[in-house]
């Protein structure tokens, strides 16, 4: 697809610093740019490698003009990585996808979809179900019934939706999350679990995006809660009635167990484990693999890493300290035997 350099600067608000009539035909990483390209760079540790590449032009935050620009034309903008982003979504449009309910979708006939709600194959919605304009149900969906989507939503296929979720405008669910299964909750007498019923639902606000093969289960009798702009990365499990703020980011392999807080703009690392009745507060983040202990509070804007998780600088510093063991142990060895021979000659 051919776009002028100039309408991209517009788009993205930047300054053209060189040619401003030159074609550009894609989008591609340093590596692999060839004429007719545009990349970006974040920091100067890139700019060299770009400059040398082949590419036509280069997206780079203002700070960082170089002197010799090697025949690249550059756009100058606050937030490169952003604006390159927004150039991808020009030079490579999402496929549009058309109104249209396959033959093979079974649909209740109290369910109400608007006029322009496309459903795949075989995906099955339940009754009195609700589905807003320009929403997309992926094939081989299973949508349970009393369920709200609002508009532009995207389900991809083989997402389950069980009864009584509410999803609200512009969310998008990748292949195999379920969303609103019962959580795990069972009450031990006798020798035996049981089952404590999960009557509660699932909220899902605007703008959240969920990835693939994710988890998360209804309240017991409340609700569970994604706050709006959150964005799950694949394979995380969300227990019953948690409720996570808004604009925060979970990475794979999280999980957070039931009736814990994450309040907003807050980041979780890959792996991290959230025990029950957890309070994250807003801005903290909480590093790769740590672990959150039952009941524990993570205080407002606290980076933290390490099971249990504490704040950054004493895991450093203990974490330094561990890695010095074989060392102190070689050392209290020789200390020993030094004691030993000293009692030797005493007695």
């Amino acid at each position: 697809m051919k776009n002028n350099i100039k309408k991209l600067a517009e788009l993205v608000n930047g300054t053209i610093v060189g040619d401003q009539t030159i074609i550009i035909f894609g989008v591609a990483s340093i590596e692999k740019a060839q004429t007719g390209d545009i990349v970006f760079v974040e920091n100067s540790k890139f700019l060299e490698k770009a400059l040398l590449s082949q590419a036509s032009a280069i997206v780079l935050p203002k700070k960082l003009v170089p002197k010799d620009f090697n025949q690249k034309v550059l756009i100058l903008v606050d937030q490169a990585k952003l604006a390159f982003a927004q150039i991808i979504n020009v030079i490579h449009p999402s496929i549009k996808v058309y109104s249209l309910i396959e033959t093979t979708a079974i649909i209740a006939n109290t369910a109400q979809l608007a006029l322009d709600v496309s459903v795949g194959h075989h995906s099955i919605i339940g009754k009195k179900t609700k589905i807003g304009s320009c929403s997309v149900i992926g094939s081989h969906c299973v949508i349970g019934q009393e369920v709200e989507i609002g508009q532009e939503c995207v389900i991809h296929s083989n997402v389950t939706i069980y009864d009584k979720v509410k999803i609200l405008d512009r969310v998008v669910i990748h292949s195999g999350s379920v969303i609103g299964s019962d959580g795990f909750g069972y009450v031990f007498y006798d020798g035996q679990y049981h089952k404590f019923p999960q009557i509660g639902d699932v909220i899902i606000e605007s703008d959240v995006e969920i990835g693939s093969n994710v988890s998360i289960d209804r309240g017991a009798l409340d609700s569970t809660v994604i706050g709006q702009g959150t964005k799950i990365d694949n394979l995380v499990q969300i227990a019953h009635n948690v409720k996570i703020g808004k604009t925060c980011v979970l990475a794979a392999q999280v999980g957070v167990s039931g009736s814990s807080i994450i309040e907003d703009n807050v980041i979780v690392g890959g792996q991290v484990g959230i025990a029950d009745h957890v309070r994250i507060e807003s801005g903290a983040i909480i590093g790769a693999q740590a672990g959150i202990p039952t009941g524990k509070i993570i205080r407002r804007g606290l980076t933290v890493w390490g099971t249990p998780a504490r704040p950054i600088d004493d895991f450093k510093r203990i974490y330094g300290q561990t890695q010095q063991l074989p060392m102190l142990k070689e050392k209290l060895l020789k200390l020993e035997k030094e004691i030993a021979e000293l009692k030797k000659i005493k007695n």
